[in-house]
């Protein structure tokens, strides 16, 4: 039984159909910002609570834990939100990231959650910052409170794409600064950001966190690359579970 929302609903996409923000098919009334299919898939790239703890280590980052691959559906999610400035699509990624970030923060005492800042320039030609945006849609659901001010970019970076983990260490060098240096000392900080790929970024972060006395810093990312190297043993170690099952 179609509810007056469901008319309304109907009667508005006569004029201004709604499509999937990854196959750009047509949504149905039941479906939201995904078709079915996208979502199915989106929702296949979260891992468990054990899954997103990423086994690797830092010089200055304690702990890093992520919600996602970073594969498709996730990949034109997110180039949509930083490029076409349609951050409102970071909702198709809430219930995960949300259970994710409540676990993360029960487990761990954080003083406060920090969003990895952008530069001036990036600022301007988005209007936001999609790791803010992202904080947005957790604060209503975690304790930490959200400082938004703490931590700045100095200035842009170049693009570090094509770089190794050592070259982009570099690169970023010195690239943040802290603001109010005397909130720092002694405190714990959860910080977050959408892609987690080297983590040389987040070590930075971290870095300048350290130097003003911050007693531990971790991050919490809606996705993380994984190597090709990576892919393929996750690959070969789903065909062989398949094949003991069978």
């Amino acid at each position: 039984m179609l509810m007056l929302h469901d008319y309304r609903e109907a009667f508005i996409r006569l004029f201004y159909p709604a499509q999937c923000a990854c196959c750009n098919g047509m949504l149905t009334l039941q479906e939201n910002l995904l078709c079915t299919d996208c979502a199915q898939d989106l929702s296949s790239l979260a891992g468990s609570f054990e899954e997103a703890l990423v086994d690797e280590k830092f010089e200055h980052l304690d702990h890093v834990w992520t919600v996602f691959t970073y594969e498709s559906p996730l990949k034109e999610i997110l180039h949509k939100v930083k490029y076409a400035r349609k951050d409102y699509l970071l909702r198709a990624c809430t219930k995960p990231a949300i259970s994710l970030a409540q676990a993360v923060t029960s487990d761990y005492w954080y003083d406060a959650v920090l969003p990895i800042p952008i530069d001036r320039f990036k600022f301007v030609k988005r209007h936001f910052n999609q790791a803010e945006s992202l904080l947005d849609l957790l604060r209503p659901w975690i304790t930490p409170p959200a400082k938004t001010a703490l931590l700045a970019k100095r200035y842009p970076i170049p693009s570090q794409a094509s770089l190794s983990q050592q070259e982009r260490a570099i690169n970023i060098y010195g690239a943040f600064k802290v603001r109010h240096p005397s909130k720092i000392a002694g405190r714990s900080f959860l910080l977050i950001d959408d892609v987690f790929t080297t983590g040389a970024t987040a070590n930075e972060a971290s870095r300048i966190l350290k130097v003003h006395g911050a007693r531990r810093v971790d991050l919490f990312a809606l996705a993380r690359t994984i190597s090709p190297f990576a892919k393929n043993s996750l690959r070969f170690h789903s065909y062989a579970d398949k094949m003991v099952a069978s």
